[in-house]
């Protein structure tokens, strides 16, 4: 009997742990949720989204996302509300501001624009070596 209530006290406890996670009543809403989980990252799992992450601290911050997107903010508020809390780190997208953000996200296609300049040269120096004929055999 006592393992009886254990069980049942287990299985009580675990289904509250997930019942945090509820979903938004306008399903409108609720996708825009969803978008904005997908573009936050976790701050304890780094490289993972919060709709991903099982961390309490994404839960958490699900749920935030949640009751601002219920409350009305815009996505950008959503954004501004998570960068002010835990940095630009949060963002996947981080914004292209100033010289770091426009080498953050211009450096990738200039390197890629010079390598094929590079490869280019490199294709047009080798020339191909003229052939000999070979001549035949005598046997």
């Amino acid at each position: 009997m006592k393992q009886i209530i254990i069980i049942l006290i287990s299985v009580l406890l675990a289904g509250a742990a997930f019942a945090e996670d509820v979903a938004l009543d306008d399903p409108q809403q609720e996708v825009r949720a969803q978008d904005l989980m997908r573009e936050l990252r976790c701050v304890a799992c780094e490289n993972e989204p919060i709709s991903q992450s099982s961390a309490p601290i994404a839960e958490d911050m699900r749920a935030r996302v949640r009751t601002l997107v219920g409350e009305g903010a815009s996505d950008e508020e959503v954004r501004t509300w998570f960068e002010d809390r835990y940095g630009e780190f949060v963002l996947f997208r981080p914004k292209a501001e100033g010289v770091a953000g426009w080498m953050l996200w211009g450096l990738p296609f200039a390197l890629l624009l010079i390598g094929g300049w590079i490869g280019l040269q490199i294709a047009r120096s080798r020339k191909a070596a003229p052939v000999e004929p070979i001549a035949p055999e005598d046997v």
